[in-house]
Order: C-alpha cells, then sequence, then structure tokens
C-alpha cells in the first residue's frame, strides 16, 4: 500500500512540475522580457524537479529502499542552483549574467550525475539500504567509500554556497525597498520573493528525505508539494490577471477591490500600503463622500463610480455594504463590545447600527455572534 500510494504521488508531482513549468513557458511568450526570463527559469527549475522524480522511481528496490540515493540528489542540486541564479535575479542581483559562476555552481553537479552514470552503466554502483552500510564500503571499496563521501560534502557545500547567495539578494532587495510604499508592482515582487523562498524549501525537504530508509517521508513531502503546485498555479493565474488589467488599462477595478478590505482595516487612520496618508477613513465617515473614497484608494472617482454600478447598487448602498461586512468581521472575529465596533464602523448609535446589520443579515450583532 505504501508503495503504490508512493508511485501515485510521485507521478501526480511529476506530471504537475511539467505542466506547471511548461504551461507557464508558453503561456508567458505574450509578456515582456523580463517577466519572459523569469518563466523560462520556472520551466528549467520545474523541468529539472520532474527528472528528479522520474530518479526517485528507481530507489524502490527488492531489497529495500535506498538512501543516499546519488543520481537524485546530483540532479536536485541541479535545481536548486538554477533557482538560486534565478531567485537572486528577482531580488536585484545579476548573479545570473556571470557565465563563470554558473560553471563554477554546476560543475560539481554535473560531474557527479556523470560519474554516477558510468558507474552505473558499468555496473560498479552499489546502492545502500542502511547508513552503516556506507562503513562496510570502506572496508571493501574504499575508492567508492570516498568518492561518495567526496562528492556528497562538496554537493552540500555548494548547496550552502547557493543558499547563502539567495540569503545575502534577499537582504539586498529588502535595503532597496526600504520605505518604499507597497505598490501593486511591488506586491508582485513581494509574491515572487515567496515563490523562491517556498519552493527552495522543498528542495532542501526532497533532500533530506533522501536521508530516510522509508517511502513515508517521500510520500508526505509529494501530498505537501502537491500543495504547493496548487498554490503556484493559483497564484500565477492572480499574477497573469493583474498583468492583463494592467496592460488593457483595466486596473482599477483590481486595485480597488484588493485595496477596499485593506482600507477598511484601518480605523485609526495612518499611511496606507499604496502610499496614501488617512486621517480619517472615509468609509466610516458618517457622510462618505465619492471623492474621498476615490483618492484614498488612490483611483480615479470615475472608477470608482464605474465600479460600484458594475455591483448594481448606489454608491451610499456600496459604503453601507462594505461598512456592515467589515463590522460582522470584527463581531465575530473579537470580543470588542458591540457599541464599540458600532461606533468604531462609523455609526452614532446602537440602535442604528442594530437596524442596519439585522436589515443586512436577519439577526443583531449579538444573535450573530452567539451563532
Amino acid at each position: 500500500m505504501t508503495v503504490t500510494l508512493f508511485y501515485i504521488t510521485n507521478a501526480a508531482v511529476l506530471i504537475g512540475y511539467l505542466l506547471i513549468g511548461w504551461g507557464v513557458f508558453f503561456h508567458g511568450r505574450r509578456f515582456d522580457d523580463d517577466l519572459r526570463s523569469k518563466q523560462c527559469y520556472v520551466a528549467a527549475v520545474f523541468t529539472i524537479l520532474a527528472l528528479q522524480r522520474l530518479s526517485l522511481m528507481t530507489i524502490v528496490r527488492p531489497e529495500g529502499i535506498e538512501v543516499y540515493a546519488t543520481q537524485p540528489i546530483g540532479v536536485l542540486s541541479v535545481a536548486f542552483i538554477i533557482l538560486m541564479m534565478g531567485g537572486t535575479s528577482v531580488m536585484s542581483r545579476r548573479y545570473h549574467r556571470n557565465f563563470a559562476l554558473w560553471v563554477l555552481m554546476l560543475f560539481i553537479p554535473f560531474t557527479f550525475l556523470l560519474t554516477n552514470t558510468l558507474m552505473m552503466l558499468s555496473g560498479f554502483y552499489r546502492p545502500l539500504f542502511h547508513w552503516n552500510e556506507l562503513l562496510d564500503f570502506r572496508r571493501i571499496t574504499p575508492v567508492v567509500f570516498y568518492g561518495r563521501v567526496l562528492f556528497v560534502t562538496l554537493l552540500l557545500l555548494f548547496w550552502a554556497l547557493a543558499a547563502g547567495m539567495l540569503v545575502e539578494a534577499y537582504m539586498h532587495d529588502r535595503r532597496l525597498r526600504a520605505g518604499r510604499p507597497l505598490t501593486e508592482d511591488a506586491e508582485c515582487h513581494s509574491g515572487e520573493v515567496r515563490f523562491v523562498f517556498g519552493w527552495a524549501v522543498l528542495i532542501i525537504m526532497s533532500l533530506v528525505s533522501l536521508c530516510f530508509p522509508s517511502l513515508v517521508p517521500h510520500t508526505v513531502l509529494n501530498l505537501i508539494i502537491i500543495g504547493a503546485l496548487v498554490l503556484t498555479a493559483f497564484a500565477y493565474r492572480q499574477l497573469v490577471k493583474y498583468l492583463h488589467a494592467k496592460d488593457n488599462g483595466r486596473l482599477a477595478p483590481v486595485l480597488i477591490t484588493r485595496r477596499v478590505p485593506l482600507l477598511l482595516s484601518m480605523e485609526q487612520g495612518g499611511t496606507t500600503p499604496w502610499g496614501n496618508t488617512v486621517t480619517q477613513n472615509p468609509f466610516f465617515n458618517g457622510n462618505p463622500m465619492l471623492d474621498d473614497v476615490a483618492q484614498t484608494l488612490g483611483v480615479r472617482s470615475a472608477d470608482v463610480s464605474e465600479y460600484v454600478q458594475k455591483q448594481g447598487v448606489n454608491f451610499m448602498a456600496w459604503v453601507s455594504d462594505q461598512r456592515l461586512r467589515r463590522s460582522a468581521e470584527l463581531v465575530i472575529g473579537t470580543d470588542r463590545k458591540i457599541i464599540e465596533i458600532a461606533i468604531s464602523c462609523g455609526y452614532n448609535d446602537l440602535p442604528t447600527f442594530t437596524r442596519a446589520f439585522k436589515r443586512q443579515f436577519g439577526v443583531t450583532p449579538s444573535e450573530y455572534r452567539k451563532k
């Protein structure tokens, strides 16, 4: 049962890598050069990770589950280094333009893979099923023992170097963006950084799973990766939606949809993530004005008006709906008093708030909290 589940999940991950990697690559040809280069990195990393999943199919043998499987380790190392080089380019570093650095970083993994392939073809390769078997090699075939130890030690050093370069690029990127308002492009950039570090962690977890003579860690990791692939596909879909809206001059509805919940959470005012200073939240004003809401959201009044009309309501009804939705979140998500929530959401007294809340949700705030 465990073996079957491993094969099924491993095949699902392999297919997922290929579908998303090459789907992003071919779909990305319509965008600008900067985004296309990033999509090439995604396709390359995911293709190599798919090859690593293919190589994992060989770790199940009649004698047991192979540990310290050299071929999957070598392929995984190539994927990690390419992810690092592409990831540092996202974070304003130009390591990916240094050909000598590429040669240096990939020389050991490719040499490792070539040596491993030659040993397999010549019949000299010996799989390990327990760590103590590696010590037996030192006594029986010391060349194999010291060769494996040397290559893996070098690979781990290059993994550490790649991880250090990634962290250094991240710190550099943070210094560059310190104090800048969180624009929509900056939000997309933050998503790209999360993607790089998220997949770096998953690749490291894949390396760790190769240390166990059991299929359970591999299977659990496969399930986690399937979830990560789904999230990656969803995040890419959101990015494409944003880019299309930006290219077509229809970015305002996307901005309004994203910014309204953030603005509603600012009861005390302050500076919005997109750089506007709010002294009094226009949504919680007793007489909210269209121009004030639009200015605070960082869009034109005509954009807000058009956005509201598409909701099928007038402006005041839309503002009231947003207020009440926010108040409902506070009612069930906090232990604040109902009157305090009412005042913070722009209502002058509790009866007015209660009537509006009951008209919207069919129950009073207190009943809503109990349910």
